[in-house]
């Protein structure tokens, strides 16, 4: 080796730069005592000197590059993040290859779509979406090969599209170069550099963003496997978290069921199938039947009237109970749950759960649960009730119509729940032409109150008292002050059949004389009716009947005889104060007609019939007649 020789590897070495070897040749030519032949080899080993250069810095190029890749590899491993990994994988193109700008494209079912670009101007590129064959990215989908144009603006060669190339343009786009994301032979995505010159891209480039490329495509697919396992994970326990609440509500379910059951059996009632489901849900339950009384307490201070739906605002009594499903009631500041409790027949009433907001499906079932069971005590105890006033009422039939002696009835009476010789009064409540069910239910809370017992009776509720008098049945039956829902005649009873039949007898008689003066509404005893009292005995009926027939009988007779009605024109003429226009008004009978009906009557009765009390003697003895004919028969 030659000093000459040796001094090219010393540069070489010391990594000199392309102008010290440039010098050092210079050098070495500027003897002009070097002979042509050394001069040539003094340009041969200058030039091996630069290729070597080269070579040396091509490798430490190729090095750097690797070390990158590697350790970009290591970072793509390290990410599960799907979208992070495409953002360091653009970010990393941008610095390996120097460009200005890198985007990732991923397919998708409707195309290629960009899903990441880094160095952009702005956000037209985001989105973007091409089909096989469309620009730079779709030619690399379609043929699985890397592609680039050195200007994609201008390259007749690329199937460029209207929006993509209003992108280029706005991001100044010029060489771009594609390679395509592949595993196990399947192009999933297209890796694109870019820069805003024109640009050819070497093979080195190629090779460069192919090695990215490739780990890119192996980081993104593992990070779409993590995050489908974390997704599955996520699932998987979502799921077994809804197994679990689904077994804890079976579990309560099933524990409500039991306590449900238990109240069942054990006749606790409506107040039992309360309590159970206030211990299952928490909250406060309470019971109303379908016109707004408690069923499972004592009644409230609260009206049920407060309730009001918190849609709507409507209290939902009575007519609202026959809508199905829970709804959601608020009274004051609390909120609370109503379920309705429906039978065959119609709404039988509703729970209220309290301090609860809103029902999610667990608590509507464990309400529904506890409506269902609710339904099955009303309907047992209305079973009962029933069998308990059939035999109540048959029992009060033989009572009344004396088919049993003193000792057959205090017999029956204790299987009923009665004893006979302690009845104090006797209730009678006629409805006349409207319904009896709201009598019953007075009937029974009168019975409930006053120690009684009470019973239907032809079409009437008849309640036998057990310590109260009638004064005090009388002053219990007017204190809410309210019309009732029928006429009330009561009676005082000295204890034992007979009694209890002689006062029933009264109390009926004084119900049926309340409607036939028009009171149909309020309760009495007889000790009210005046001289009317007397047309509840059999013999003040008889005096009563002379004192009509003396003072109507020739009129009585005279319509009898001919079918006519002098009696209502005399009644109709003397209600309206002998006034002949109206009473004319009131029979709708010519003028001429009341004349002729009028002499007629002072035939049959005297000229002196007009006169004051005569005319209030026949104005009572019309009363009493129309009285008596609408009161059943004495005795």
């Amino acid at each position: 080796m030659t000093d000459r020789s040796a001094t090219w590897l010393h540069l070489l070495a010391a990594d000199a730069s392309a102008e010290e070897l440039g010098a050092h040749r210079a050098e070495l030519l500027a003897d002009p005592a070097v002979p042509p032949a050394e001069r040539v080899r003094i340009e041969e080993e200058a030039s091996a000197a630069g290729r070597v250069r080269e070579l040396l810095a091509a490798g430490r190029r190729h090095s750097r590059e690797l070390v990158v890749l590697n350790d970009l590899a290591r970072r793509l491993g390290s990410m599960h993040d799907p979208g992070e990994v495409l953002q360091e994988v653009a970010a990393q193109s941008r610095r390996l290859l120097d460009a200005d700008v890198a985007y990732l494209m991923l397919r998708r079912p409707e195309g290629l779509r960009i899903e990441v670009v880094d160095g952009s101007m702005g956000g037209a590129l985001r989105g973007i979406t091409l089909q096989e064959g469309e620009g730079i990215g779709g030619e690399v989908l379609r043929t699985g090969r890397p592609v680039w144009t050195e200007s994609y603006c201008t390259d007749p060669q690329v199937h460029r599209l209207a929006h993509m190339d209003v992108a280029a343009r706005s991001e100044q786009l010029g060489g771009i170069l594609g390679l395509p994301l592949q595993l196990g032979g399947e192009t999933i995505g297209v890796l694109l550099a870019g820069d805003r010159r024109p640009r050819r891209f070497a093979d080195h480039d190629v090779e460069l963003m192919a090695g990215l490329a490739a780990h890119a495509a192996v980081a993104l697919r593992n990070a779409q496997l993590i995050d489908e396992l974390r997704g599955t994970a996520g699932e998987l326990a979502r799921r077994n978290a809804e197994l679990r609440r689904s077994e804890e509500q079976r579990e309560r379910a099933a524990a409500l069921r039991e306590l449900l059951t238990a109240a069942v059996i054990g006749g606790g009632g409506v107040p039992a199938i309360a309590r159970a489901l206030e211990r299952a849900v928490g909250g406060e339950v309470q019971v109303w039947d379908p016109v707004g009384g408690r069923l499972d307490a004592a009644p409230s201070a609260e009206g049920p009237d407060l309730l009001r739906d918190a849609e709507t605002g409507d209290a939902p009594w009575p007519d609202r109970l026959a809508t199905p499903g829970h709804r959601t009631v608020r009274t004051g500041s609390r909120s609370g749950v109503l379920v309705p409790v429906t039978l065959s027949d119609g709404p039988a009433g509703c729970l209220v759960v309290w301090d609860v907001e809103g029902a999610d499906a667990e608590l509507a079932g464990l309400l529904q649960t506890a409506a269902t069971s609710l339904a099955l005590v009303v309907v047992t105890e209305r079973a009962v009730a029933l069998a308990e006033l059939r035999s109540r009422g048959e029992f009060l039939q033989a009572l009344l119509a004396g088919d049993v002696d003193d000792a057959g009835a205090r017999r029956r009476g204790r299987a009923a729940g009665l004893d006979v010789d302690a009845v104090t009064a006797v209730a009678v409540l006629d409805p006349g032409a409207r319904d009896l069910q709201p009598a019953a239910r007075t009937a029974a809370r009168l019975a409930k109150g006053a120690r009684g017992w009470s019973a239907e009776h032809q079409g009437r509720e008849v309640v036998l008292l057990t310590g109260p008098s009638a004064e005090d049945a009388l002053a219990w039956l007017r204190a809410p002050g309210s019309p009732l829902p029928a006429a009330v005649g009561l009676a005082p009873c000295g204890g034992g059949a007979a009694s209890i039949r002689a006062a029933h007898q009264e109390a009926r008689q004084t119900a049926a004389l309340l409607h036939a003066l028009g009171r149909p509404e309020v309760a009495a005893t007889s000790a009210a009716f005046g001289i009317y009292r007397a047309l509840l005995s059999p013999a003040g009926r008889g005096e009563l009947h002379a004192f009509v027939s003396a003072t109507l009988g020739p009129l009585l007779d005279w319509d009898a005889q001919r079918n006519r009605n002098l009696v209502d024109t005399l009644a109709s003429f003397l209600r309206n104060a002998q006034h002949h226009a109206r009473t004319c008004a009131e029979l709708h009978v010519h003028a001429n007609t009341l004349y002729q009906r009028l002499d007629r009557v002072t035939e049959l009765l005297g000229p002196d019939w007009r006169d004051h009390d005569r005319a209030l003697q026949l104005q009572l003895a019309l009363v009493l007649r129309s009285l008596a004919e609408g009161l059943p028969a004495a005795g």
